[in-house]
């Protein structure tokens, strides 16, 4: 697959060039395949249940925090945070992926509705920012209390 025919603006590589794989994945992406790019080199991940996360989108972006990408996969919702802001990550049904877990990424261009491998952007990663852990925790906090209380 010829990487041109499925871009839809500029790439924006910023947060993507601190893990040293740009190359890698640029490759990936060319085939059509998902780059796989290790946590807790340029950010780190937390992932939070697919039930939650629209609605901890909403909250972070209602506070005007920076909101960096946040990738739906079959597992649940990964939010990339900036390195080390997720550290002592603990908040209920949620967890941070360990260092070096692989997190195989589509191309910026796969936002919802359209998926490669069962992933796609919800925020897609259009600039360097990158969501600090701790404004993530008050939004994914909140969100859970609302759910609770439509139950």
């Amino acid at each position: 697959m010829n990487l041109s025919a499925i871009i839809v603006g500029p790439l924006e590589l910023g947060w993507l060039e601190p893990t040293g794989r740009v190359p890698d994945v640029l490759r990936a992406w060319e085939r059509g395949a998902l780059g796989e790019v290790p946590a807790g080199l340029a950010w780190d991940v937390v992932r939070v249940p697919t039930g939650t996360a629209h609605a901890t989108v909403r909250r972070l972006r209602a506070a005007r925090v920076p909101l960096g990408p946040v990738l739906a996969t079959p597992l649940g919702v990964d939010f990339l945070l900036a390195p080390g802001s997720a550290d002592g990550w603990d908040a209920p049904e949620s967890f941070r992926l360990p260092d070096r877990t692989l997190v195989p990424l589509p191309h910026p261009d796969y936002a919802e509705p359209r998926h490669l491998g069962g992933r796609s952007w919800i925020v897609r990663p259009t600039t360097g920012a990158l969501t600090d852990g701790p404004a993530l925790r008050d939004a994914y906090a909140l969100a859970r209390v609302v759910a609770e209380a439509a139950r």
